[in-house]
C-alpha cells in the first residue's frame, strides 16, 4: 500500500523540477497555470538563480505546492495508486490537492495568501526555528515548559524536535538544550516563528479566504498535522488548516497512524527526500522519492514490479 507524502518549506531549492517541467507536458501546464493564476512568474523565481527571492515565505509556499503538484500528475499518468495522503506544514495544502479536497488554483491563492500572512505576522528577524537533534520529544518538551518565548513547533521524529519563538529567546535557550544532551542544535533557515502561538496574527485573514473556497470530501484518507489522525468532517479539515498556523506539526502521530493503516511504501512527491529520512526513523517501510525524473522511474519500476509479483 502506497502514502503520498509532500513536503514543506525548507525543502525549495533553485531548478526543483526543472527536468519534470521539459520533460513531462502534465508538469509544464501545472507550472505556466500556476504563473497565470498567482500573475506572478514563478518559473523565474523556481527556474532562476536568485536563492532569496524563492526562500520568501510568500514565493517558497506556492513554489513548493506547484512543484509537488508537478510530480503527482506525472505520478497520476502513471497510474501509481496510494490510499493515503499527508503533507508537512505547507505539504498538508498539497496533499489536500491530491486527494481531491481542494482545487489547485484554490490551495494556489491560500499558500500564497499564508506565506504573505506568515511573512508579516512579526518583523522581519524578531523570531526563528532550532532543530534540536538528539533529545527525546518528553525531554524537549520539559526544557520548553521553563522556557518564556520558545514553543515546541515539530514533531519530526523521535530523535529531532523543532521548536519555535523569539529570537533572544531562542539563542538563550541553545545552550540549554545542548547541556541537556542534545547532539546539536540548528537554527533553521526561516523567515519566522512558524507554528507557534507568535503566528496568531495570521489566523483571522486565513480564515476569511478558507471559509470562501470550496472543499470537498477526501477521495482518499488525508491525514493532519494538528491531530496525527485521518481526517474526518470537511470542516476538521477546514479549522485544522487555520489551527495549524499556530499549532505543532506531529509529524511522528501521523506517520504511526499510516503504520497502523499497513502503509509500506512511502512516496515523497516533489522537491527533497527531507521526509523520507523522517519516515525511515519512525516505521520500518520502504521510502521513495520524486526528486529527478531518475527517481521517479525507478519508483515505476518498483510499483510496476510489486503488480506483477502480485499477479
Amino acid at each position: 500500500m502506497n502514502a503520498l507524502i509532500f513536503p514543506g518549506q525548507g525543502s525549495q531549492k533553485l531548478n526543483m523540477m526543472k527536468d519534470f517541467y521539459d520533460e513531462y507536458p502534465e508538469s509544464k501546464r501545472i507550472m505556466d497555470n500556476a504563473c497565470d493564476i498567482l500573475g506572478v512568474d514563478l518559473r523565474k523565481i523556481v527556474f532562476g538563480n536568485d536563492e532569496h527571492e524563492l526562500t520568501k515565505t510568500y514565493n517558497a509556499q506556492p513554489a513548493l505546492l506547484t512543484t509537488s503538484i508537478m510530480a503527482f500528475e506525472v505520478l497520476k499518468s502513471k497510474n501509481i495508486d496510494f490510499e493515503v495522503a499527508a503533507g508537512h506544514s505547507l505539504g498538508e495544502y498539497s496533499a489536500l490537492v491530491a486527494s481531491g479536497v481542494l482545487s489547485f488554483e484554490d490551495a494556489l491563492k491560500a499558500v500564497r495568501l499564508r506565506g504573505e500572512l506568515m511573512e508579516n505576522a512579526i518583523p522581519s528577524g524578531a523570531g526563528s526555528m532550532l532543530a534540536i537533534l538528539g533529545l527525546s520529544p518528553e525531554k524537549v518538551e520539559e526544557i520548553v515548559s521553563n522556557l518564556d518565548g520558545v514553543y515546541v513547533a515539530n514533531y519530526n521524529s523521535p530523535l529531532q524536535i523543532v521548536v519555535s519563538g523569539e529570537i533572544t529567546a531562542l539563542l538563550s535557550a541553545i545552550e540549554i538544550f545542548k547541556s541537556a544532551g542534545a547532539k546539536r542544535v540548528v537554527q533553521l533557515n526561516v523567515s519566522g516563528p512558524f507554528h507557534s502561538p507568535l503566528m496568531m496574527p495570521a489566523k483571522e485573514k486565513l480564515s476569511e479566504f478558507l471559509n470562501k473556497i470550496e472543499f470537498r470530501r477526501p477521495q482518499v484518507p488525508v491525514i493532519l498535522n494538528v491531530t496525527g489522525k485521518v481526517a474526518g468532517t470537511i470542516d476538521e479539515i477546514k479549522s485544522k488548516l487555520i489551527e495549524q498556523l499556530t499549532s505543532p506539526v506531529k509529524w511522528i502521530e501521523t506517520v504511526q497512524t499510516m503504520n497502523e493503516m499497513c502503509i509500506t511504501r512511502y512516496v515523497e512527491v516533489g522537491s527533497g527526500n527531507v521526509l523520507c529520512g523522517l519516515v525511515k526513523k519512525i516505521a520500518n517501510a520502504e521510502t521513495y522519492s520524486t526528486d529527478t525524473i531518475d527517481e521517479m522511474d525507478k519508483l515505476e519500476g518498483v510499483v510496476k514490479n510489486a503488480e506483477i509479483a502480485e499477479f
